[in-house]
């Protein structure tokens, strides 16, 4: 990622996808800075950059064709040659990764047209385990199962690649321990001092989950319980004391636990949207 020096100042908008931005424009930051998002934001907008991180939305992203038009950090993205393509059927390479299952009924499998197989990405999850899982958890709702235990998540997940491809590693940051809105955080502060976080909701208003693709692939369903946000909270924490010298502006409503810090303040969308209004964002 090109790396610009704070003496020249651009403006950062990194965009979550809690439900509180679903009614504003997006397009309006353009003017302003650039703009880091995650995962499914794709869908709907294209954003400077782009990072996804759970195994399901990298294959989406790259199957959509997003990545040979835009770049894009995906973090569970390791190219095999197809050399090892015909290993994974083997009887005792798909027991030991998907269970004891035939492989070729539960492979998930996209190829390009004409395009030679040179090399191709997995995910695989074990299909007894997954069912163990779900005996073992009566009491989710089968929306909570959807983004890692479901049934359409069994057996192997594999993406041919192309050539050409904009997709890049995450670098210094592959190790972080840490979730895609607070990723993005880190990545633009380590471009400029001043930081907008959108969409940046942390608890939720229901028993539900808060996510504004909830419902969708690659995402638990719209019943699914809401998280709990003490770990988000805890990466937010690491990230103001790393960057002590930062501006991090949360837009939204307040978050208690993040009150006290110096470098966090809280505005409403209102005021964002007069900041953009009177060009003083």
């Amino acid at each position: 990622m090109e790396k610009i020096h704070y003496g020249q100042h651009v403006m950062i908008f990194c965009i979550g996808n809690g439900e509180s931005r679903k009614d504003f424009d997006l397009h309006k930051l353009k003017p302003f800075g650039k703009i880091y998002g995650c995962n499914g934001l794709y869908r709907d907008f294209t954003p400077d950059v782009l990072v996804a991180m759970d195994y399901n939305i990298c294959h989406e992203i790259y199957r959509s064709g997003y990545a040979f038009e835009h770049p894009v950090y995906l973090k569970e993205w390791e190219k095999n040659p197809a050399s090892l393509y015909e290993k994974l059927f083997y009887s005792e390479t798909a027991t030991k990764f998907i269970g004891n299952v035939d492989p070729k009924e539960y492979t998930d499998e996209w190829v390009w047209k004409d395009e030679k197989k040179s090399f191709f990405v997995c995910w695989a999850n074990n299909v007894d385990m997954l069912r163990k899982f779900r005996e073992e958890n009566t009491e989710w709702h089968e929306d909570d199962f959807k983004l890692h235990f479901g049934e359409d998540q069994e057996g192997y997940k594999i993406t041919w690649t192309k050539k050409k491809d904009k997709v890049m590693g995450l670098g210094k940051y592959q190790q972080e321990k840490t979730n895609a809105g607070v990723l993005i955080a880190m990545m633009a502060a380590d471009v400029d001092k001043k930081i907008y976080l959108i969409g940046y909701d942390y608890h939720s208003k229901s028993k539900q989950v808060n996510n504004i693709y909830k419902g969708s692939k690659g995402y638990v369903g719209p019943k699914a319980q809401a998280i709990d946000p003490e770990n988000w909270i805890y990466h937010t924490k690491r990230l103001l004391n790393k960057y002590e010298e930062h501006e991090f502006i949360h837009v939204g409503e307040n978050i208690e636990e993040l009150d006290e810090r110096k470098n966090w303040t809280n505005i409403s969308y209102e005021e964002l949207n007069e900041r953009i209004k009177n060009n003083k964002v």
